[in-house]
């Protein structure tokens, strides 16, 4: 069995998160007692899956722990940001050339379906620029996107997060798909002609990803797939699509060709590519096998040429954060973050926290569930002042949430943390990668939103009074 570094294979699988005291928007699936369990990703393997109440709910904590006036300079960011949900299939389609490793960029939908029987042939996944693989995982895997089989290799990489790893199974070469939800129509069907992807790629599959009962994660596009298009992510479209009986709830999402005009908006913030190696493409590693020359040890992930070993690689920006008073004695520390389109939330390393001077008591628990199991009361705390600087003027918030969870850097060596999609919950924003020149992650202007609408679907209806009910209802 081949393993990599916790670092080489990271993913994201999400999971359940119980959320009161009005800290998350995004719909619930369901509500039981005084919680309500909404499927809240964090990145980087870990899912939030409680948050406790707040230890200062309506103040702000100064540096010396002390409460400070109720007083906010700039725009509060919310726990819980948006997740890019897209119908993601699979097909058959592979190279012809034994000898070629490189994924194969496809402008539609190539190849036939693995599992022609399936219905729906399509699952409900996410767009994830913090995993370096594609993955499939549970039900999805075997009856629904058919990765089983003559699809499967005996090759197999470990996956981790909090609590420990599981194995995954490195897929055979095949195609991995993706359109946003407005290509699934008011019957459940999935318009294949709005679909993009890349072929020749080989995937994980892993058993079922149990968190809360439930299963975390169906399916994930990562990098491999996103660095080679440009991402619209547009809030103020939500979009709402029941498949297989499930309704999910998401911003309209378009995946554009890298020559296709973008809009233009206010702030680019810059992307700077992170790996152990200079990149230029995406493909897996072959080993000798008698039955087939090209079986797959490693799977699909960013690499210098179709013949290197993979390593896989992320997209970085570099964030101010100041806990306290600015001063001579008390400078904003630089803090460099994956921009991570698949956490919800954002995270923090616990050597910046130290660098912050943060108490130990924290402002905020939550219990964290990774493949491994779970793990209660880390740390959140809510930092005073983080800066975004961008093409078009800084981004300043107040008093934003983080979660301490210490990180991996895809890079090697500890990493800073996670901006994950809750500084950007009520804006529309374009991911546009480069792994050689200039990327950007482009940024609207707020959008207007009701205050009253906790799912930002634009109507105050019955689902918004639920969610205020149970949080009237919840401890705290």
């Amino acid at each position: 069995m081949l393993r990599l570094s916790s670092w080489t294979i990271s993913v994201l699988i999400g999971s359940c998160l119980v959320v009161c005291a009005g800290i998350a928007h995004a719909r619930a699936d369901e509500a039981e007692g005084t919680g309500r369990h909404t499927r809240i990703r964090a990145g980087f393997g870990r899912t939030i899956v409680s948050v406790g109440t707040s230890q200062t709910p309506a103040d702000v904590r100064s540096a010396d722990g002390s409460v400070a006036s109720t007083s906010y300079a700039h725009p509060r960011p919310r726990l819980v940001g948006f997740s890019p949900l897209v119908a993601i299939t699979t097909s058959n389609k592979r190279s012809e050339d034994d000898i070629d490793y490189e994924h194969d960029l496809q402008g539609s939908y190539v190849g036939g379906p693995l599992n022609p029987d399936a219905n729906p042939d399509f699952v409900i996944g996410y767009l994830d620029s913090g995993s370096v693989v594609d993955l499939v995982a549970g039900s999805a895997r075997d009856t629904l996107l058919g990765i089983t089989g003559e699809y499967l290799t005996n090759n197999y990489i470990p996956i981790g997060g909090v609590g420990g790893t599981v194995d995954a199974r490195v897929s055979q070469p095949i195609g991995f798909f993706a359109a946003g939800l407005s290509a699934v129509d008011a019957g459940g069907l999935l318009d294949f002609n709005a679909l993009v992807g890349h072929s020749n790629v080989s995937g994980l599959a892993v058993d079922p990803l149990l968190c809360g009962g439930s299963e975390a994660v169906t399916a994930i596009v990562g990098t491999p797939f996103l660095a080679f298009f440009n991402t619209m992510i547009n809030v103020d479209t939500p979009l709402e699509v029941t498949v297989g009986g499930q309704t999910f709830t998401g911003p309209d999402v378009q995946i554009l060709q890298t020559y296709e005009p973008l809009p233009t908006y206010p702030y680019a913030i810059a992307l700077e590519f992170g790996g152990l190696l200079p990149v230029t493409t995406a493909s897996y590693y072959p080993v000798f096998d008698p039955e087939d020359l090209i079986t797959p040890l490693f799977p699909t992930m960013l690499s210098f040429t179709s013949l290197s070993i993979p390593l896989g690689g992320a997209f970085f920006t570099t964030i101010q954060v100041l806990e306290g008073e600015p001063g001579p004695t008390n400078p904003a520390q630089s803090m460099r973050v994956m921009v991570d389109t698949g956490a919800q939330s954002s995270i923090m390393s616990p050597g910046m926290a130290a660098n912050l001077g943060l108490p130990m008591a924290s402002d905020f628990p939550v219990s964290v569930c990774g493949v491994g199991g779970l793990v209660e009361d880390v740390p959140g705390y809510y930092i005073d002042y983080v800066k975004i600087n961008a093409w078009g003027g800084a981004m300043e918030f107040s008093r934003v949430p983080f979660v301490v969870i210490d990180l991996e850097s895809p890079e090697g060596g500890p990493l800073d943390g996670i901006l994950g999609m809750n500084f950007f919950w009520n804006r529309n924003v374009i991911f546009e990668p480069s792994l050689t020149g200039s990327g950007f992650f482009h940024v609207s202007d707020p959008i207007p939103v009701a205050f009253g609408d906790t799912d930002v679907d634009f109507d105050v209806d019955d689902s918004d009074a639920a969610y205020f009910v149970s949080c009237l209802t919840a401890p705290g």
